[in-house]
């Protein structure tokens, strides 16, 4: 950015930028645009997410009716599907009560919109709000976030935050963040610096030849906080190429750190864990560390705040712990095997995401070519860019993904994939999953994501027209944007059954299941046996598109019929029950299917019979 650049042009130019990037957004006013700018820079900084022009229109719902939010987005990021509601302001100046006016709007709309007041507001922010919450979980964030170009002044966020925390009895589920200008540039020039490693760099110790040599593989010394806040500055989250993760905001941590910045500097050493390097090379020569081919691979979180603190100077510096530690391997597998190890023992900050523990595990890494035999992408890493022919959503997945459908599908738990994604990784599921017949589960796996796709894509667009202006649309179409994970569920089920992989006594088992909040243990038995399964829908009809949805459309709309049958005797007995809590629970599925069984075994065979 150039040195008169303030930061409110240097956001004006980069609008202009997406404009001739996106031609959809070239008639868009400057705000709309804002909106796609800054999500693109906050949740796609990761190459291996994909973001296409349709997206904005999605995720942008700024405008008539609108209940005063501009975006509305699932987290790409997050395993727990955190949904994020935004305000995008294109100001040269706030003020605080402008600010928590914004704050108060997103919040009023959310308590509105889980009432079911969807009354005041249009059709499109209706359906998204719907879409997106039936995906939260007692896992998930609700994140409220506003962004604008205008600089913070002299705004405090910790008055915004009490602000914000004031409106929620229990605020424990809610985030808030607030983005300026300069906050917003910041976004901006991560997101565009992104690079696989860093090549060559230095850091400063405190004293001459001041270190702790273990053999010539490692050192530990003691690092300024100067020359790590100036290497971020430089390199951006190319610093924290091999970590587990870049930084992930956490108020108690940040809080703590900025006050020890703050407040007492020279007990930084002591109370922080410092950082650990990896890298192919070092030299320590008198007061400089010299580094070839190097990451930051635990202290992220501490290198973020030191580069975010405007108390570190050249002249105001301090010290922190630093081990340095050279890669051992002779080809790339196994340097990545080596830092993901050291990754993992390190870090201790903030808990890690399960996922990122599994990404170069040998049974992640044969699943991965397995599906890819199968015609899908699958990433194993962060920062794996989709090739273009894997482009479209339903041939690109992850572990995260792929786990959820097949605990819906395979498992028969479609409210624990959304309630508790992290069951995946118990045992139980995760091995027979990724660890068991591959080639199986990869071509299930495939049809699972096109099932996804098109419920999420054309699905409830044709339900949500056909319905909406039937008497009791409202509650229909409440119940069908709630229900993606029970037509998975229902689709597999269906196939099963038909081809006498489930049968009678397995029946019983799931519908004995309806009285427990525990599925019985013989569910999970019979479910993890895939004996004579290949597909889902025969292979002949999976080419041809068309004919493939029909047949979808057929079977989401049987079992959404007799669960919206069974949803409105249980709110008769249950008060202030709704869609979403009622779907959240995998008993209330064996339910509809033991109270419904009669009529969905026959709309199974027929629908089966006209197609095989």
């Amino acid at each position: 950015m150039p040195a008169n650049q303030n930061d409110y042009d240097f956001i004006k130019d980069k609008i202009h930028v997406m404009k001739e990037t996106y031609p959809s957004l070239r008639e868009k006013a400057d705000e709309y645009v804002l909106s796609a700018l800054v999500v693109k820079a906050s949740y796609y900084k990761n190459p291996a997410l994909v973001l296409n022009e349709s997206d904005f229109a999605n995720f942008i719902v700024d405008g008539q009716y609108d209940g005063g939010v501009d975006i509305l987005l699932s987290d790409p990021n997050s395993e727990s599907s955190n949904m994020i509601i935004g305000q995008s302001k294109f100001y040269q100046n706030i003020t605080f009560d402008d600010a928590v006016n914004a704050i108060t709007k997103m919040v009023l709309f959310y308590k509105d919109m889980i009432q079911g007041h969807y009354e005041q507001v249009n059709d499109k922010v209706q359906g998204r709000f719907l879409s997106l919450y039936s995906e939260i979980g007692e896992e998930s964030k609700i994140a409220f976030v506003l962004y604008t170009s205008a600089p913070k002044g002299g705004i405090r966020k910790d008055r915004l935050e009490k602000k914000f925390r004031e409106q929620f009895s229990d605020s424990s589920q809610f985030e808030l963040s607030v983005l300026f200008g300069s906050d917003v540039v910041s976004e901006i020039k991560e997101s565009e610096c992104r690079r696989p490693t860093v090549e060559l760099g230095k850091i400063k110790l405190d004293k001459r030849d001041n270190y702790l040599e273990y053999g010539e593989s490692a050192a530990i010394v003691n690092v300024s906080a100067f020359s790590i806040k100036s290497l971020y500055a430089q390199h951006n989250t190319n610093l924290l190429s091999r970590n587990l993760r870049y930084h992930v905001s956490g108020r108690e941590i940040d809080k703590g750190i900025n006050e020890t910045i703050r407040d007492n500097p020279d007990s930084f050493w002591l109370k922080n864990n410092g950082v650990t390097i990896i890298c192919d090379e070092f030299k320590i020569d008198g007061k400089e560390v010299k580094l070839k081919n190097f990451s930051i691979v635990n202290g992220g979180q501490t290198t973020y705040m030191l580069h975010k603190s405007k108390l570190i100077t050249e002249s105001q510096d301090f010290y922190l712990p630093c081990k340095i530690i050279k890669t051992d391997g002779t080809n790339e597998d196994e340097k990545n095997l080596f830092s993901l190890e050291i990754a993992k023992a390190t870090n201790s900050q903030k808990a890690i995401r399960p996922v990122d523990l599994k990404a170069n595990s040998p049974e992640q890494v044969r699943f991965s070519q397995t599906m890819r035999e199968a015609g899908v992408f699958y990433q194993t890493k962060r920062g794996e860019v989709v090739p273009r022919e894997f482009k479209p959503a339903y041939l690109n997945s992850d572990l995260s993904e792929v786990g959820k459908l097949c605990l819906s599908g395979i498992f028969q738990m479609p409210g624990t994939s959304r309630n508790k994604p992290s069951s995946l990784y118990n045992p139980n599921y995760y091995n027979v999953i990724f660890d068991g017949n591959q080639t199986q589960i990869a071509k299930i796996c495939k049809e699972l994501l096109y099932v996804d796709y098109y419920f999420r894509n054309a699905f409830l667009k044709r339900f949500d027209s056909e319905n909406r202006n039937q008497p009791d649309g409202t509650g229909r179409i409440t119940f069908a944007h709630n229900a993606r994970t029970i037509c998975l569920a229902f689709v597999v089920l269906a196939s099963r059954y038909y081809q006498e992989n489930i049968q009678g006594e397995t029946l019983q088992f799931i519908f004995d299941s309806s009285r427990s909040e525990k599925p019985d243990p013989h569910v999970y038995e019979s479910m993890k046996n895939l004996t004579g399964i290949k597909w889902l829908l025969p292979p002949n009809i999976f080419e041809n598109k068309d004919n493939y949805e029909e047949i979808l459309y057929k079977l989401f709309m049987h079992i959404i019929n007799a669960g919206s049958m069974c949803y409105e005797m249980a709110v008769r007995y249950e008060e202030g029950l709704n869609a979403t809590n009622y779907l959240k629970k995998d008993k209330n599925y064996y339910g509809i299917l033991q109270f419904q069984w009669q009529s969905l075994k026959v709309a199974i065979k027929e629908t089966f019979d006209a197609i095989v």
